[in-house]
């Protein structure tokens, strides 16, 4: 029997670094297993950015399944190794209650498949923050996933340039990457495919890259990190995402905060570096991105960064004489070099250094609340908030708004986004998740912040640039979607994994782990944990092949091939038996081989799948509409009806369904008339002529669309159309 001295604590036995453990297998084994298992782990963060963000199930899936499984072999080596595979960190076990936040309301969610989804995402997020909280006890682990993300970004602008120099050709597909949208507008995208996303991205990366390089104590690789900042930076003007403009400069505030006092000189005058030789280079860089610029691209990149690295690493020799100045000199000299760089970036603007466009979006954010862009976000927060009143306790479950916006919507527009992170979670998982979500932020940087308070120089390099990363993202998730592309959150909860990390290192060397750790553990949530892993690597790889299904399925429907489109969508569903759109496609594919064939049988199938797919997504109008068509099409008028109705009330200010209504009920009338029913058929024309009068009253009641809107002659103004005219013109002709 052990003996009492023996025993180690919970948080003694989860949180001592870097010290050998008893195990049944030899050290080297378990060493290399852990290597393996680190490597994983790094590529898929390296990658994550490379499939269109992972914004997309097809890509999104498999990244899923890859990390349920690295979970499971990384719990199989915690078990091993005798670490113990627990679940006793608060910030795991809110971040838990926040995916059971995603779960809770699937039973009465907006769309049970999109609710699921996001389930799942968070178990994905779950699963990265775990590995990487726990893996990177030593430096050497620590420095592998912050390189990680490091390599990751520097891909990001890599993958840019070279689209923009048509390098890149846009149908290549290397790895199974989509190429296409790296390049838009003049605006960097690369493989994120959205040019705020990138921006937001490419600040995070370079304030990693800073972090690198203020931590590293050999001046090679200190300049050499310093000199792909300016890579990174160069790269994140060229997307033109002011959003991020304003962040980063927030986010760079918090890390000169956070940073020991002496290294913040050091971050001075090499940000100074950095950014005078950005700044000269921009109208050089910018005049080779295009397709005549596939060696000069390179060539001026280069030499930008070769005069980064020379300069910084001159500047390394007489760094450690400005550690010793008084409080008197530094506050002075911080000021005239932040004097200094106002006064190059004014010379910068008057010498147009900087391209005239970004110019214009620079001045345009000293006026952003008469920008359409900000004017448009104001409109879906208000919108968000009609949608919460009316689930504001538990939401709709994830997916809410893409489901909802459109009958709440101020005036007709098109977004499957609601450009706020706080309000997507508000709307999924109501007040509750909300809460969650806030607790698990003020843990995480107030955790930080005390373990920051110990002054240990070294990891507070860490610490300072970690916050001042997700400082980034999360600022900037407030204004776009960007967490709604999972590589950003796999990038953010891989960073927070290793700030967690050095925290707790931090906490323990002043014996107070226990303000990370509860102290207490429970066997059945690790146990319950490796299963539920298991479930997400079978049932994301069946989400992946029903979404290759149906879209081969659609396309085959769309072409007019009912017997490949039946192969295909019987197979979707089977996979996917929640996709609303599988269900749906499946169901008209049923009925048009059942008319084909006459077969009873298949055309009463089809009604099964169509209820199905609107239980499933109940607030779809584009359902309701192929739901009446079959109803109408099969002899069931008025039920057919019915659902165009319940279509207008999903999408009250969309023209194109009061379109589908008129023409529904003036053939309705016509069949009547047909048979000879004049009374009959005049109650179907009469909804007709009052089709305009309804439409003036519901523009009247619901929108409100703003000044700035309305001047644009793309908006969607919505009123009578001249085929709704049209068809009310000849049914008036008929009565």
């Amino acid at each position: 029997m052990a003996k009492k001295g023996e025993r180690k604590s919970i948080s003694q036995s989860a949180s001592k670094f870097g010290e050998s453990e008893t195990s049944i297998f030899p050290g080297k084994t378990l060493a290399a297993y852990k290597t393996f298992v680190l490597f994983a782990f790094c590529v898929l963060v390296l990658m994550s950015p490379y499939y269109r963000g992972l914004y997309f199930d097809y890509e999104l899936s498999v990244f899923q399944a890859i990390m349920a499984g690295i979970f499971i072999l990384f719990a199989i080596y915690l078990y091993l190794s005798k670490e113990g595979f627990l679940v006793n960190s608060k910030l795991e076990l809110i971040l838990l209650l926040f995916m059971v936040a995603y779960i809770v309301p699937y039973f009465f969610a907006a769309n049970r498949r999109l609710a699921l989804g996001e389930f799942f995402k968070y178990a994905f997020y779950f699963a990265v923050f775990y590995v990487a909280s726990r893996i990177s006890k030593g430096k050497a682990e620590k420095f592998a996933i912050l390189n990680t993300l490091f390599l990751s970004t520097v891909g990001v602008a890599f993958l840019g340039y070279q689209a923009a120099v048509k390098l890149i050709p846009e149908t290549a597909r290397p790895l199974g990457m989509a190429m296409n949208g790296l390049w838009v507008g003049n605006m960097i995208n690369s493989t994120l495919q959205y040019h705020n996303t990138a921006g937001t991205v490419l600040a995070f990366g370079f304030i990693i890259s800073l972090m690198l390089a203020i931590y590293s104590e050999n001046k090679l690789l200190k300049s050499l990190y310093f000199a792909f900042s300016s890579f990174i930076f160069t790269a994140f003007f060229y997307t033109y995402s002011r959003g991020s403009y304003i962040t980063l400069l927030l986010a760079l505030l918090v890390f000169f905060l956070l940073l020991p006092r002496e290294k913040r000189i050091l971050l001075i005058f090499n940000i100074a570096i950095v950014g005078a030789f950005v700044i000269a280079f921009l109208n050089k860089v910018g005049a080779n991105l295009n397709e005549h610029g596939k060696v000069k691209l390179w060539l001026v990149l280069l030499f930008q960064m070769l005069l980064v690295f020379v300069l910084t690493y001159v500047f390394g020799f007489v760094e450690r004489r400005l550690y010793g100045i008084s409080n008197n000199i530094y506050i002075a000299g911080a000021a005239v070099v932040g004097i200094l760089a106002i006064i190059g970036f004014a010379i910068a603007l008057k010498t147009h250094l900087i391209p005239s466009d970004m110019v214009e979006k620079m001045k345009s954010i000293a006026m952003f609340w008469k920008e359409r862009n900000f004017v448009e976000r104001m409109v879906f927060y208000k919108d968000g908030l009609k949608i919460f009143l009316k689930s504001p306790v538990f939401g709709y479950g994830g997916g809410a708004w893409v489901s909802l916006y459109f009958m709440y919507q101020s005036y007709l527009y098109f977004t499957t986004q609601s450009h706020n992170y706080f309000l997507q979670v508000l709307l999924d998982t109501g007040i509750v998740g909300f809460c969650i979500l806030l607790i698990f932020l003020w843990f995480l940087f107030s955790t930080s912040l005390k373990a920051w308070a110990k002054k240990e120089q070294k990891e507070n390099i860490i610490i300072a640039g970690l916050v001042a990363a997700a400082v980034q993202l999360y600022f900037h998730s407030a204004l776009d979607f960007d967490f709604s592309l999972a590589s950003v959150q796999v990038l953010l909860f891989a960073g927070l994994g290793v700030l967690v990390s050095t925290s707790l290192q931090i906490l323990q060397k002043h014996k107070q782990e226990k303000v990370i750790y509860t102290g207490k553990t429970t066997n059945f949530v690790p146990a319950l944990l490796a299963i539920f892993y298991l479930f997400v690597i079978v049932i994301s790889l069946n989400f992946r092949l029903g979404n290759y299904y149906a879209n081969i399925g659609q396309q085959a429907l769309q072409m007019g091939n009912l017997t490949a489109a039946y192969s295909f969508l019987s197979k979707a569903v089977t996979y996917d038996p929640l996709s609303s759109n599988a269900l749906s496609d499946y169901a008209v594919a049923l009925y048009r081989i059942g008319d084909q064939n006459k077969d009873a049988n298949l055309i009463a199938k089809a009604d099964g799948y169509f209820k199905q797919a609107i239980v499933n997504d109940r607030f779809n109008a584009k359902i309701r509409f192929k739901y009446a068509v079959y109803l109408l099409s099969h002899g069931a008028i008025d039920s057919g009806l019915s659902q165009i109705e319940e279509g207008i009330k999903l999408q009250p200010l969309q023209p194109a369904n009061y379109e589908l209504k008129a023409d529904a009920y003036a053939k309705v009338g016509d069949y009547y008339l047909g048979k000879g029913d004049k009374e009959k058929a005049r109650k179907y024309y009469e909804v007709v002529l009052k089709i305009p009068e309804e439409i003036n009253r519901v523009k009247k009641e619901k929108e409100r669309m703003p000044e700035v809107i309305k001047q644009d002659p793309n908006s969607h103004k919505f009123g009578i159309t001249e085929k709704i005219l049209q068809i009310v013109n000849e049914v008036k002709k008929k009565i």
